[in-house]
């Protein structure tokens, strides 16, 4: 990851990771759990993944990598789908224990993680940064924790009144599991967008600015209603149109980034679903390179004062390496650029409003993987000089 020029990873985690009860079947194989006492009158056991979640967090540190530690899948599922870790109804405001679970698990990782050994991994304000789920790119957060994934409202129960309770207590139990080196508190639009949250503060409602130690996580595909339906010139002016939002300078949208994307996108009628394996295909994987580097470029700040401050790709790798949703592929087989970091790489010329030039000549190679590279320009250098890459993004 660090050699493809990321500098952050983000770590979806499921709160069995932290708390899981003799009922519940998320995990086998428990010998080896310990206590962890996460109040007063609160014992949880830990089951072995919690280990490994220290030694990642260690090991993106030595390498200098941020990291956002994401509360992936909740008690009675926020949001019904598998990526919560239960499928079928919105549960997880149908009792109080769901809700006090998940802020045991957050005040749990508050406490390791705001310990002085991970300073340069987990704790900090935003600087910039921008990568994939499991490694990218943002302004460097250090240690961030993201309250709750993918909250779908009007499910049930579930209300945007219930989820800013929620996110109020879950800030507050953040800052308050420390008395110093908390971490950066994320939150998940619900898919409201960011506009909605301009000026959110989830402690005060009559908030004037945004929070600082705050940032907004959105998620953007196309392979998803409402945006599956899309031709290739929409998707692209959709991310352009997403582009100009985040880089507007001092708008009041606390600081965003965009937690999930990915190379998929819903298929016309009579093509081919671009999960199936396009690396054969020339002109697949030119479409592939477009969209990477068009959507890198969007979700990447070009200055100061901007909502924006990175993103990450879903996922490093993939089971089979999917074309589409694997990062490590497209570093392999060329459609995604070899360091993120250095636009010398990439292939399409960046333009000044923070799109890329769509209209530039460029076709893959003949063969997957071969003759990788980007464009070899004077221009480009200057180019980038006059986005003022050097100066605001921090890699």
């Amino acid at each position: 990851m660090r050699t493809a020029g990321l500098n952050a990873v983000r770590i979806p985690l499921g709160y069995w990771a932290v708390d899981v009860q003799d009922y519940e079947p998320y995990v086998s194989g428990q010998v080896g759990r310990r206590h962890i006492i996460i109040n007063a009158v609160c014992d949880v056991l830990t089951p072995p993944q919690y280990p490994y979640l220290i030694r990642a967090v260690q090991w993106a540190g030595e390498l200098g990598l941020s990291v956002v530690i994401d509360l992936h899948g909740a008690p009675g599922s926020q949001n019904g789908q598998d990526n919560s870790g239960l499928i079928g109804p919105v549960l997880f405001t149908g009792n109080t224990t769901n809700s006090d679970r998940s802020l045991g698990v957050l005040r749990n990782l508050t406490e390791e993680f705001s310990q002085a050994m991970y300073n340069d991994t987990v704790i900090g304000e935003p600087v910039l940064a921008c990568g994939p789920s499991f490694g990218g790119m943002l302004i460097v957060l250090g240690v961030g924790i993201e309250l709750l994934n993918e909250p779908r409202l009007n499910s049930g129960s579930f209300t945007m009144v219930d989820l800013q309770a929620f996110y109020s207590n879950g800030a507050s139990t953040v800052h308050n599991a420390t008395t110093s080196n908390a971490p950066n508190v994320t939150i998940h639009d619900a898919f409201w967008g960011p506009q909605y949250w301009k000026n959110y503060y989830p402690t005060d409602s009559a908030a004037s600015q945004p929070a600082n130690g705050l940032s907004i996580d959105t998620h953007q595909y196309y392979a998803f209603a409402p945006l599956n339906n899309l031709s290739h010139a929409e998707i692209l002016d959709s991310v352009c149109n997403i582009s100009q939002l985040l880089k507007q300078p001092s708008s009041g949208i606390p600081s965003t980034m965009v937690g999930e994307w990915s190379l998929e996108t819903g298929a016309p009628p009579t093509a081919r679903s671009s999960s199936q394996d396009g690396s054969d295909d020339q002109a697949r994987r030119t479409w592939f390179r477009l969209l990477a580097e068009a959507q890198m470029v969007a979700y990447t700040p070009n200055g100061p004062n901007q909502s924006s401050i990175g993103w990450f790709f879903w996922a490093w790798k993939t089971e089979y390496d999917i074309d589409t949703w694997s990062y490590r592929r497209g570093l392999s087989d060329g459609w995604i650029p070899s360091d993120a970091s250095n636009t010398s790489t990439y292939a399409f010329p960046v333009l000044r409003d923070g799109c890329v030039d769509t209209t530039y000549n460029y076709t893959a190679p003949l063969v997957a993987g071969s003759g990788i590279g980007g464009r070899q320009a004077a221009s480009w250098v200057l180019l980038g000089s006059l986005l003022g890459l050097s100066t605001y993004l921090i890699w």
